[in-house]
């Protein structure tokens, strides 16, 4: 529980003649900065660890439960899966969700990998624009997306694969 991990770190906080604790391959939204007295002396790194290919875009994007019920057309660059390179028509909720390919004039151009990473809730579209990874064709389909997309808890493992 949130209570257990709060009073375990507490524990180890309180050891005598510990100067430095180590805690590693932490969630990037980890409350334990906020648990210190001082977050301001704490050293953070960031390492990726969770790796995903959307191998099936469409597949992908209608087995995915979304934050906020919105409509999306994605045009997709892939230079590897040629299937993957087309634009989506995308209508998601709570519920579920439909894609299919359209014809229709895409709300926000991507690749594949930057769409993995949104996809997983790692990132959000606004970020990936501001990065110069996603053209918004379509204004506020930008916020639009990143409501669709949003996760509770940003993706997360301890193990290495």
């Amino acid at each position: 529980t949130e209570e257990a991990n709060a009073a375990l770190w507490r524990f180890c906080f309180d050891v005598d003649r510990v100067s430095t604790t180590e805690a590693l391959k932490r969630p990037v939204d980890d409350p334990l900065p906020w648990m210190l007295a001082d977050p301001r002396r704490l050293q953070r790194s960031t390492r990726d660890g969770v790796w995903v290919r959307l191998i099936d875009v469409a597949a992908s994007l209608k087995l995915r439960r979304y934050m906020q019920a919105d409509r999306l057309v994605l045009e997709v660059k892939d230079g590897m899966c040629p299937w993957n390179e087309a634009k989506f028509g995308l209508e998601g909720s709570t519920e579920g969700a439909e894609c299919r390919p359209t014809e229709s004039s895409p709300d926000l151009v991507l690749g594949v990998s930057d769409l993995a990473s949104a996809y997983m809730g790692a990132v959000s579209f606004s970020t990936l624009s501001r990065a110069g990874k996603i053209e918004e064709r379509t204004p506020g389909a930008l916020l639009r997306a990143d409501c669709m997309f949003a996760v509770q808890y940003p993706p997360w493992t301890p193990c290495n694969f």
